[in-house]
């Protein structure tokens, strides 16, 4: 012990440099002896845990190709044109859905649909078309409830299809010729690597290792290492349940990082030990030199209050008169923080209170509830002092200067005036007024006032509301059943016999006015469900194949009005790739066969033409007419409630002014929108319906 203490450094500088030797060179140390000490065993423990990783991520990527593909045929077999298999697939359509599914996918598979009795009607692979022969494993496999069976050479899975009009009609089948070939990507041919695929019941092998011998393909499968070779085994779940993947790895590749990693400590330990000495030597003398300076600016600090951190230092010298001045400072600072902190809580309290009356307050629903809410928190924040509620403006000259006093006026919304409310008078309990006090009172009184008003604003809104609803109830009730009485009248005389030309054109105009009237009242029904949010919408996915038919569908539908007046509806695709779209279905068809409407309605002769086109990420569907046109002042007017453009002909005028309103709210509600241009009176209007594209 006495030889031990000779040898330690004295001075303060020696034993800093000592001491920064030591803690950077024992980790070095510790690092080589621990590389040393590190055995065969644990670098090959965690070569098998790293590629059991590998091994899983790899099962894991085929097994969810395979469950996409059964999504995928899922998906085809549910949809409306399989029932083309009734038909024999005349028109092709399965077939060219399977051909282009096929591209999609990019892999080596083969679809075909396939009838009850075996037939093949529909394949992506025209060279391939041929009469189904694997129906003895088909019927096996169906006997043990799968959907799938495996050939030498490929996997056969298959979904049942069935009609969408009758669910319980299974019209055939749908399979997936999977080639084994599309496994062989997920094979490792590395150096010092190797994996393999493989079925031991089959004995079915994808992939190469570097001696089959050394695997177990009948016994149980577990991983072990022999004299040159680590091999693993993971088995499949899913359609694979029967296969298993196996790694062999060479023990050198494995254990070649052991031996690297030892010569690099070795050479980062001479390094090491070189630049520590440097180091320790360098930073003693830097830090030592700053002491007396870092001394004086200590007091410094404790006469400025400006330093807030604590040490505690049991070394003699230099140290230790820091640390004695330091801890004073850091005295005076933590008296001057603890004044300030009360104060802090203080407001903060203040702060609190004030929120949370103002959250109580805004969940009233009456004015008498709010004031007696009001007093009760009041109460409860300041139990020394008697709060009341008084309706009658006080009076001020006989006020005692103890009484204090919070004003309440509420605004009246239908003469823009605040009126006198109450007022809340209390007492204060000391002779000398805290500003900050009366501001707390003032933002109590404001938050109050701010509730009264929003319980008479939303009362007087409800009113309206209510009134509004209970007008169109009556109106539709009133109006509705004498027009219907009306109309079967007019067509009842319409059709009698005895009437001369005058008398039936006087009555058809009868049966006009009256049918366009029950149409305005109908259109105003709408608007107003639409505006109070009674309308629910119905979204779906649909692709722009599926507004193609949709759109050709409304054509169809009325191209017997463009008929009578000689106008021509085409319809042209000119989307550039395939799209999804977010739509209601009943509300995108209504909206054109509105827009359709108009356009017929107001081209006296010319051609419509119906332009699907794909403009920045949406789909646009187009109604180009050569009609009268719209003038510019009109077109930002037409999608008002009630509005319609000044026509030359009054022919033109006829209609409620709410169809393009209620066109583009139903639009809206599925973020959709509708667009109208035209270059003027006598060129035509382009109307635009922008669907959203699905993300």
């Amino acid at each position: 012990m006495t030889l031990l203490k000779k040898l330690m450094p004295k001075t303060l500088k020696s034993k800093l440099r000592m001491a920064l030797f030591v803690i950077g060179f024992f980790p070095y140390l510790f690092i080589l002896i621990y590389s040393h000490n590190l055995g065969e065993k644990k670098i090959l423990d965690d070569a098998i845990v790293i590629y059991h990783n590998q091994m899983n991520q790899v099962r894991d990527r085929i097994e969810e190709q395979l469950l996409s593909l059964e999504k995928e045929m899922r998906f085809l077999a549910s949809l409306d044109m399989m029932n083309d298999m009734i038909v024999g697939d005349v028109d092709k359509r399965i077939t060219q859905l399977l051909i282009q599914k096929q591209k999609d996918l990019a892999l080596e598979i083969h679809l075909f649909a396939l009838t009850l009795d075996h037939k093949v009607i529909a394949s992506s692979d025209e060279n391939r078309q041929h009469n189904f022969t694997d129906i003895d494993a088909f019927h096996e496999a169906i006997k043990q409830k799968k959907d799938y069976f495996f050939t030498d050479k490929n996997i056969i899975m298959f979904t049942p299809i069935r009609s969408t009009l009758d669910k319980n009609q299974l019209l055939g089948y749908l399979f997936m010729d999977y080639s084994f070939s599309n496994l062989s990507i997920f094979t490792v041919h590395d150096k010092g690597i190797r994996s393999m695929l493989f079925n031991p019941e089959d004995t079915i092998k994808i992939g190469q290792v570097y001696e089959d011998q050394l695997l177990d393909f009948k016994g149980h499968l577990s991983d072990y290492i022999s004299d040159n070779y680590l091999i693993l085994y993971e088995e499949f779940e899913g359609v694979l349940s029967q296969w298993t993947i196996v790694y062999m790895i060479q023990k050198s590749v494995a254990l070649a990082f052991l031996d690297e990693f030892i010569l690099f400590v070795w050479g980062l330990f001479v390094f090491g030990f070189i630049v520590i000495a440097f180091i320790s030597f360098w930073f003693s003398k830097r830090i030592l030199e700053p002491i007396s300076k870092l001394n004086n600016a200590t007091k410094s600090i404790i006469s400025t209050k400006d330093y807030t951190t604590q040490v505690s230092i049991a070394s003699q010298g230099e140290i230790s008169e820091l640390a004695n001045d330091f801890n004073a400072m850091i005295r005076e600072t933590n008296h001057a923080f603890n004044i300030l902190e009360e104060e802090n809580k203080l407001r903060l309290l203040r702060f609190v209170q004030l929120i949370n009356i103002f959250n109580r307050l805004i969940q009233t629903q009456t004015e008498e509830s709010c004031i007696a809410l009001a007093i009760d928190e009041l109460q409860t924040l300041m139990p020394h002092q008697h709060f009341s509620f008084s309706s009658e403006y006080p009076d001020l000259e006989e006020k005692t200067q103890m009484t204090q006093y919070m004003m309440l006026y509420v605004k009246d919304f239908d003469k823009q005036t605040s009126d006198f409310y109450g007022v809340i008078s209390f007492m204060q309990t000391n002779q000398k007024t805290d500003p900050h006090e009366e501001k707390f009172y003032r933002s109590i009184a404001t938050m109050i006032m701010l509730q009264l008003d929003q319980i008479r604003l939303i009362a007087q809104t409800q009113a309206v509301s209510h009134a509004k609803s209970t007008f169109i109830s009556h109106m539709s009730h009133e109006l509705r059943t004498p027009l219907h009485t009306i109309l079967s009248s007019t067509q009842y005389l319409i059709s009698y016999e005895n009437l001369t030309a005058d008398q039936q054109e006087i009555i058809a105009t009868m049966e006009s006015s009256a049918d366009h009237l029950l149409g305005m009242i109908n259109d105003i029904l709408d608007l107003v469900q639409i505006e109070a949010g009674k309308v629910t919408i119905n979204p779906v996915i649909k692709t722009s194949d599926e507004i193609e038919m949709l759109t050709q569908e409304v054509i169809t539908m009325l191209d017997v009005l463009a008929e009578q007046k000689d106008v021509k509806i085409t319809l042209t695709n000119a989307m550039t790739k395939p799209l999804e779209v977010i739509i209601d279905y009943r509300f995108l068809k209504q909206i054109l066969i509105n827009l359709l409407s108009n356009a017929i309605k107001f081209t006296d002769e010319g051609s419509i033409d119906f332009i699907l086109e794909m403009c920045d990420e949406s789909l646009f569907i187009i109604i180009q007419d050569s009609g009268i046109g719209i003038d510019h002042d009109d077109l930002a007017l037409l999608f008002d409630d009630f509005t319609q453009a000044k026509r030359k002909s009054e022919n033109h005028q006829k209609g409620s002014g709410l169809g393009l309103a209620i066109s583009r709210k139903l639009a809206h509600l599925f973020d959709a929108d509708i667009i109208l241009e035209s270059e003027g009176i006598g060129q035509g209007t382009r109307a635009i319906v922008k669907l959203r594209v699905s993300s």
